[in-house]
């Protein structure tokens, strides 16, 4: 008797719950395909080891705080032990893009992470990353495009050298990308700063224009 109740409730069990499992898995994995700019995390790669990457990938706006009305193509994302990528991306896109490179360090913390430098030597692009993760600076390579066969597309093949690499879109126009991405996973970087402060940028100032000895004497030497 007892045999019999056990194998009416796992019958029972399997009919009610397996639908749910199935329904479940498939609802995450649905999710998962449409989610914008789903990229593999590469935090689990071991520093040496190397990434190929190819994919088909369609444009969303960008995540970097200020740049929303941008689009975007995540290739490589941040890593949470802040590993430098080393490598090359070849891609073919429906619209002009920039190859965007992002640095990043989190040796530092506050407002000494980002050295201030000098209103003479103009602003580099810095953005404050979400959450309290620090800081980036942005370089956007403009690559030199080979014009499509059908003229209405874009490639180009970019090195790069960073802690992330997108595909990005200044004027937000959407865009689709087929690309091969290769890097090698070289670990944190050594953090090298050779910042001016305010009173050396000054000198440098008066110093460039005082004329030297040499183009005092020839400036006496034309006179006579």
């Amino acid at each position: 008797m007892n045999n019999e109740k056990v194998q009416k409730f796992k019958s029972l069990t399997s009919f009610v719950f397996l639908p749910m499992i199935i329904v479940v898995g498939t609802l995450f994995a649905i999710q998962i395909a449409l989610s914008p700019n789903s990229q593999v995390v590469f935090a689990q790669v071991e520093d040496g080891s190397q990434i190929i990457q190819q994919g088909y990938a369609t444009s969303s706006p960008d995540p970097l705080p200020g740049h929303e009305a941008h689009q975007s193509v995540t290739i490589l994302r941040l890593r949470d032990d802040n590993a430098v990528f080393s490598g090359r991306i070849t891609f073919t896109t429906t619209r002009p893009v920039e190859v965007q490179i992002l640095h990043r360090d989190t040796t530092r913390t506050g407002p000494e992470q980002i050295p201030n430098i000098p209103e003479a030597y103009g602003k580099l692009a810095i953005i404050d990353l979400p959450g309290g993760n620090g800081q980036v600076s942005i370089t956007n390579v403009v690559p030199k495009f080979t014009e499509g066969a059908a003229g209405s597309t874009f490639a180009a093949s970019v090195p790069f050298s960073g802690n992330a690499v997108a595909l990005h879109n200044l004027n937000g126009e959407q865009f689709a990308t087929t690309y091969t991405a290769t890097a090698d996973v070289l670990g944190p970087a050594t953090r090298v700063d050779n910042i001016a402060t305010e009173g050396q940028q000054e000198q440098q100032s008066e110093e460039q224009q005082e004329p030297s000895e040499e183009q005092q004497s020839e400036e006496q030497q034309e006179q006579q």
